[in-house]
């Protein structure tokens, strides 16, 4: 079976290549702590376990929507709304089986061959795979502790030309946890709009 020619651009996870490495040493009996996936160190809370056996044997098992239930668009908005100050309709929002599902849609709905995606390096290993398989080139900033991992305006402005689609900004960042303050965000965010980027926010 021939596979088609984007599944060469991608590398396997690392991720999930140090998860299984961590595993292996355990199945082995080395003590070993493991800085691969993100997995909670804590179990579901039994109300969330509840509410879902109750839905299952309510019959609640049939498709839905694909951009999520109205009544959890409703309580997201709310949510929004009470705890971030934020005002969003609940047309406005769309519910995912992740993050990952919900930036691999939007890198795939917004990036082609020829677009550039600016990225701050360290930065989470899916971000690079998922442009890489949109067909956009990623346009890499690297960072050091040196500058708190953190990249400046004019490293940005530095790095736009006119195929600059998108830029990916986190804050905080996985994996370094660095947080920019509000006037740096702001800078950015001139950037963007005078730049017309995109910008997504994981």
């Amino acid at each position: 079976m021939k596979l088609a020619k984007r599944t060469t651009l991608i590398s396997p996870s690392p991720t999930l290549g140090i998860t299984a490495k961590v595993n292996q040493l355990r199945a082995q009996g080395i003590d070993v702590i493991g800085f691969g996936a993100g997995e909670p160190d804590f179990d579901t809370p039994s109300y969330i376990k509840e509410e879902a056996i109750k839905s299952l044997q309510a019959g609640f098992t049939k498709y839905t929507a694909t951009s999520g239930i109205p009544e959890l668009k409703t309580a997201i908005a709310a949510k929004l709304k009470r705890d971030n100050g934020l005002d969003f309709q609940p047309a406005e929002i769309i519910v995912s089986c992740g993050a990952k599902h919900s930036l691999y849609n939007a890198i795939m709905v917004l990036c082609e061959k020829g677009d550039e995606v600016i990225l701050a390096s360290p930065y989470w290993v899916s971000y690079l795979e998922m442009i890489k398989l949109s067909g956009a080139k990623p346009v890499i900033i690297k960072t050091t502790e040196k500058n708190s991992f953190k990249i400046s305006p004019e490293q940005l402005l530095a790095k736009v030309r006119p195929k600059t689609k998108l830029l990916i900004l986190n804050s905080p960042s996985n994996p370094t946890g660095m947080m920019y303050t509000a006037p740096e965000l702001a800078a950015f965010a001139k950037i963007a709009v005078d730049k017309d980027l995109l910008v997504i926010s994981d």
